[in-house]
């Protein structure tokens, strides 16, 4: 009996635990660097070879991508990147310009590029996060036209980019 009452008891309290952790993840798996929180109906695909992440809104319009790059983040470093990354995008040009950014145990350089791809428009955020000497979190968020992005969905980004963090914050 007093088991049952204890079960009962811990499945109440359970209840009342805020859910906001439930989907709280880590990247990279070993000696994370962020955390974030998926959005819901969203597809997360780790990738079994280099362990990279792709976060999917469910029509395919929205694509956020983690993957580990054995650099020491600089301005100098990602200005170096950015120009093979922007390649994803015909007739690219800048929205917001390079700049280092820092918030919630996270600090890293980011720009937005717009374009299109596949005819269509698009954006791109390209980050690339502080990890360490010799380790940096590169990130890039592709919305294909983000002009008719339905208001879920824009919603769902501005909460996931609300939610990224530091490792180390809680």
């Amino acid at each position: 009996m007093k088991k049952t009452l204890r079960l009962a008891i811990t499945l109440l309290a359970s209840a009342f635990i805020p859910l906001a952790s439930a989907g709280e993840q880590t990247f990279p798996a070993k000696a994370p660097v962020l955390k974030f929180v998926a959005p819901e109906k969203w597809k997360t695909e780790v990738d079994k070879k280099d362990g990279s992440i792709a976060v999917n809104s469910p029509d395919g319009r929205v694509s956020v991508n983690f993957g580990e790059v054995p650099v020491a983040a600089s301005m100098e470093i990602f200005a170096k990147m950015l120009p093979e990354m922007v390649k994803v995008l015909n007739d690219a040009t800048v929205a917001e310009k390079a700049k280092e950014h820092s918030e919630d145990g996270l600090t890293g350089f980011t720009a937005t590029y717009i374009g299109k791809i596949e005819n269509k428009p698009a954006m791109c955020i390209f980050v690339l996060f502080k990890g360490g000497a010799e380790r940096a979190i590169l990130d890039n968020i592709v919305v294909s036209d983000p002009g008719t992005l339905p208001k879920e969905d824009d919603e769902a980004i501005g909460n996931f980019m609300k939610s990224l963090k530091g490792a180390a914050q809680k």
